[in-house]
């Protein structure tokens, strides 16, 4: 993070002016980007910086005792909302703070946003204009992570709440983390689908036997004949109708547009051995989280390169699991 070394900030702090009606907010860049700076403030007898990037809105559900209470100070953004004479008022206080990234210390800067999307788009690029590599969002690597180069000399890094990266150099943890991943023990796998290898057999090889026209001239008379929770449906009919059950599955599992295709058949295509193959691995999936036993730990150390899993990743900071953004 060398583009928020703490010399640096410190330096704009004696040659530029603070924005106009402010004593502590300068520019990190260009004083057009006005929402693009830093604030300057003390913390434990030491000069810190905050990093910001735009504003966020943020909401608070009041009661109605602390609504009237706001009204009579002269309070803004207070507002009600009577849209359900059922349930009755909603009374919301809005608020507009500037939205911290992190905060830069003399040879660190901690990552400390809050909110549900703490760094956006516009907030990943921000950041990454101050390394060398790239930050992005990676579900199948847990969320949020750090990228720099490619092939072998490629290095990622997950990113987590108030982790501490160097500003005096390369993009460094100063926290010592694991990352612990999940593996699927083959043979425990194998002895939990066994319940649906007739399924998956039947319904496999009389997808591939029948043209789309057929498979949606019989799912059209299937989910006719449904009655109730497609799912419920799908598990009682799973040995006896392998065909009717994965049209059902697919159904209620949003897989294949069925529904669409039967309505629309040229508006949506999917072949039926396509739809099969998508739900086997969904099914897969399903099945899989409901069983933890057929997982085993994956510990991977700090800059050590870990692969995308759709298991997802836990962040372990001194024998604790925190928060990746």
């Amino acid at each position: 993070m060398r583009g928020f070394d703490y010399a640096r900030l410190e330096h704009i702090t004696k040659v530029e002016k603070p924005f106009r009606g402010t004593t502590n907010r300068f520019p990190i860049g260009s004083r057009r980007r006005n929402l693009q700076n830093f604030y300057v403030r003390e913390e434990n007898g030491v000069k810190v910086f905050d990093v910001t990037c735009g504003t966020r809105w943020h909401s608070t559900e009041l009661t109605k005792e602390e609504y009237d209470a706001g009204l009579a100070r002269g309070e803004k953004n207070l507002h009600e909302y009577s849209y359900d004479a059922s349930v009755g008022a909603k009374y919301v206080r809005y608020e507009h703070p500037i939205h911290i990234l992190g905060t830069v210390y003399p040879k660190y800067f901690q990552f400390n946003a809050e909110g549900n999307y703490p760094y956006g788009q516009g907030e990943k690029k921000f950041l990454s204009d101050a390394t060398t590599g790239w930050f992005k969002n990676d579900s199948r690597r847990g969320g949020m992570v750090w990228e720099f180069g490619q092939r072998e000399f490629y290095r990622i890094m997950p990113i987590f709440k108030n982790m501490r990266v160097s500003t005096e150099g390369d993009m460094n943890s100063l926290d010592e983390y694991v990352v612990i991943g999940r593996k699927v023990n083959r043979k425990v796998g194998k002895d939990v689908l066994a319940g649906y290898e007739h399924f998956y057999k039947v319904s496999e090889t009389m997808c591939k036997a029948m043209d789309r026209d057929a498979f949606l001239r019989i799912a059209k008379e299937v989910l006719d004949e449904s009655k109730g929770d497609d799912f419920v449906s799908a598990e009682a009919l799973r040995d006896q109708a392998p065909l009717d059950a994965m049209i059902l599955y697919a159904t209620a599992m949003g897989i294949g547009r069925i529904q669409d295709q039967i309505i629309h058949p040229n508006w949506h295509r999917s072949e039926p051995h396509e739809i099969f193959e998508n739900l086997k691995r969904h099914m897969n999936t399903r099945i899989y989280k409901e069983h933890p036993e057929v997982f085993t730990s994956v510990r991977y150390g700090m800059y050590e390169n870990y692969p995308p899993s759709v298991w997802g990743y836990d962040i372990e900071v001194n024998g604790e699991i925190v928060q990746q953004y």
